[in-house]
Formats: C-alpha cells, structure tokens, sequence
C-alpha cells in the first residue's frame, strides 16, 4: 500500500494481465478506472490515463481524488486484460514535520541490520503506536512506500524486533 497525499495530484503505474498472466499491451488510455474513497462507492476516474508500454500503464489521479484522508481502493479493466486491484492511502503531512533517518546497526560489528521491524509510539509503553516499517539494507527504517518516517519535534519511542537479534526497547529519540 502507498501513500496518496491530500488534495493532490497522485500518480500510480501498473500492469493490466490477461488471464493466463501475460501483460496485456495495445489498451492505450482505452482502460477503465473506477475509484472508492474511504469505503464509499466505486465512481468513474477523471484523471489522465496513458499507456507506459509493455503492458504497463499509468494514471495521473486528481486532486479532488485524493480530498478524503483514508484507503482509495482502484480497479483497472480492459479489453482482454483481467480487473487489478490497486489500493492507496491518502494522508495529510504536517508540512513541518521532520524526516527522521533512524538506522539500526549491529552492536558488535557495527554494520546495518536489514530487515528489522521498526515502530514508533508516543508512550513508553509502546501502546500509542504512531509509524511502523523495517530496515532496508542500510539499516534504516522506512515504510512499505519506501519513506523515512517524517513526525513533528518531540520525544518518541523506538521498538525494534527481528529473530536472533536483541534490543533494548525502547530507544527514545528526541527530534527536533
């Protein structure tokens, strides 16, 4: 799932297969796109639709599709092509909030540990949880869009969890 942000102009890329698998090319912007917002009822899409190439296409959402906070479901069809189901999320940034690089190492050799589970919570006691994501093979934390977590200036708790690896929870960071 990935990031949408509000009332904006958001862009996703995709594959249209036929049945067996195979990408289905030659649609041009001939495909059909419908969008729930929220949970609402599915309503035809008023963005720009192009062919990439290859079986790959692209949409160029609206703003006024990305003006409700929550999941927006999208399913593609097309002449030959079976229907993809896309989800998205559109979030409201706080534009001062801080892109935050938290890296995860190895306390012995030093060097980043990919794959860790990493969340952020507001309390010591890891109940508010306000981030979640892993580690890439750098070692920093970044969530399933590929972003670092962006919070506003304040104290928060770090939990991390991978097997055969201990940590000490939580690492409190202060940002700002």
């Amino acid at each position: 799932m990935f990031d949408w942000q509000l009332n904006q102009q958001n862009r996703i890329d995709f594959v249209m297969v036929d049945a067996t698998g195979t990408e289905v090319s030659g649609l041009g912007a001939g495909f059909t796109l419908t969008l729930s917002k929220n949970g609402g009822a599915f309503a035809a899409s008023a963005g720009t639709k192009a062919e990439i190439g290859n079986g790959w296409y692209t949409y160029l959402a609206t703003a006024g599709e990305a003006d409700t906070i929550g999941p927006v479901a999208v399913k593609a069809t097309g002449a030959g092509a079976v229907q993809q189901n896309l989800e998205y999320v559109v979030k409201q940034r706080n534009p001062g909030a801080i892109a935050f690089t938290y890296t995860v190492t190895n306390s012995v050799t030093l060097l980043p540990i990919e794959g860790v589970e990493v969340w952020i919570t507001t309390d010591l006691a890891g109940a508010n949880v306000i981030w979640n994501g892993d580690t890439d093979s750098f070692g920093v934390a970044r969530d399933d869009g590929g972003d670092l977590p962006r919070l506003d200036a304040g104290t928060y708790f770090f939990w991390r969890s991978k097997a055969q690896f201990t940590f000490v929870n939580p690492d409190q960071e202060v940002i700002s």
